[in-house]
Order: C-alpha cells, then structure tokens, then sequence
C-alpha cells in the first residue's frame, strides 16, 4: 500500500523581508519589474530583456540569514523556452551552491521542487539558461514550507467549476458556450487538532491572509497537483469542549490553468 503525506501549504517566502533587496539581472523595457515576483498575484509578470542567462538574486541584508526547503513559480514560459532552472545559495554572494540538480520544467503549469534545506544564508539566486525564447515569470518565490496533517473528512482535491455563459434557443437547446475560466475548490478539516497544529495554521492566516499561496494536497504520490489557491475570508476554528483542541475548516479557491 502506498504511503501517502500530508497536506502542504508554500505560503512562507523570504522575499520581501526587512532589509532585503531583490534584483534581476536581466529586465526588459516595459511594465516588467522583477518585485513583481512576490505579490502572488498573476496579473503582472517579470520578463528578461533577451535569451541570454539570467538571475534574480536575493540578498537578505546585511547580519540577516535566511533558509529555504522550497522554490515555487506560475504564470511562466519557462519550460516553452527551454530554460535550465536552479536555485542557488552564497555566504558572500559571490561563490553559490546548487540547491538542488538544475533542470528543465516539464511544463508551464506551476512548479515546485522542494529540497533538503541547506541552512541559513544571506544570499539566494534562481537561474535561468539555455532559453530559445526570453523568459517570464509572473510569481517566484522561495522559502520555508509548511506540513499540516492528513485531512480527518473526505474531500475532492480535482473539484472545479466553469465560469460560462450558456446561450439557449427559445426551445431550449444550447445555442452557444462561452467559458471565461474554470475556478477550482478545496475544502478539508482538521477535527480534533492539537496546539501545534493550529498554531500553524494560524501563523498562515494571520501572515498571508487571504493572498493566492500553492498548496500540495498528497505530494508523496501526486506531485504534480500543486495548485495557486487563496482562502475563504472567514476564519473559524472553534475549541472543542473548551479543552486546548480544535476542529479546523479551510476552503480554497484558485483559478485553474
């Protein structure tokens, strides 16, 4: 019998921390800014001005040292052009180590290669090489993943919902179909969860809100269904038998690509 996980969120991310600095070093002329990378929203990329290697680089600051288990990205070209990609750490931001073997995406759908943390360091660098078209990229993040549970109640990882607008003749058959976008749900529970448990939880509403985060439901098994989704607004976990223990609700959204 397989060996399932647990439900993973990537909320956490290093970029945009105090005293940090992000750069490119390749941007192309426009509305292209590579801070577009961390604002987990989709409507606006990060583009390289050409083909050539290119690098977003993170320097924490200075005295500040930051870790990662993780690098996520959407809304990118990247396996379309080719590119080689990794994710490299430096003491001193001039000699970087592989994160992880560099590789090409199997797709353009959302990546996520999670990898054994190196520790704390001040610099970080993804790359990107070998392109036969110039990359973009509309989130990029990296940092610190969070492992919850196993979900306590069925639920369906694959539920989604057409946005369409459906025209009927005056007899009742389909005239047309228009589809805007199909938006998936997620919804499961936590019953009888414990302090650390919701402490994490917690941690994840309080900091990220209800801003667009990836989500990995089984990753033992189904790495591939790693999906940018976003919260319900309301954010309720009562305390069972006003003992230290909650039962524990999160419903999702996301559009789907």
């Amino acid at each position: 019998m397989a060996t399932w996980a647990k439900i993973k969120f990537f909320w956490e991310t290093m970029l945009g921390s105090a005293g940090s600095a992000l750069s490119a070093t390749s941007t192309a002329a426009g509305d292209y800014s590579v801070d577009y990378l961390r604002n987990m929203l989709e409507t606006n990329i990060w583009k390289a001005a050409d083909m050539l290697p290119a690098n977003i680089v993170y320097d924490a600051g200075a005295g500040n040292l930051k870790a990662a288990d993780y690098l996520a990205i959407a809304g990118h070209n990247l396996f379309s052009s080719g590119a080689l990609l990794s994710l490299r750490y430096s003491s001193d931001g001039i000699t970087f180590l592989n994160a992880f073997a560099p590789f090409v995406p199997s797709s353009d759908g959302v990546i996520l290669k999670e990898f054994t943390s190196p520790g704390l360091f001040r610099y970080w660098r993804v790359g990107l090489s070998g392109m036969t078209a110039a990359p973009f990229m509309a989130i990029c993040v990296w940092g610190s993943s969070t492992e919850l549970d196993y979900a306590t109640a069925s639920f369906d990882p694959y539920s989604q919902e057409a946005n369409a607008i459906i025209g009927l003749s005056q007899g009742g058959y389909v005239a047309g179909i228009h589809t805007q976008y199909i938006e998936r749900s997620m919804s499961f529970k936590f019953d009888d969860a414990d302090a650390a448990l919701y402490q994490k939880v917690k941690q994840w509403w309080e900091t990220s809100g209800v801003r667009n985060f990836f989500v990995a439901w089984e990753v033992a098994n189904n790495a591939n269904d790693v999906f940018l989704m976003r919260p319900d607004p309301r954010f309720n976990n009562p305390i069972k038998d006003g003992g230290g223990r909650r039962d524990i609700s999160i419903a999702l959204k996301g559009r789907k690509e």
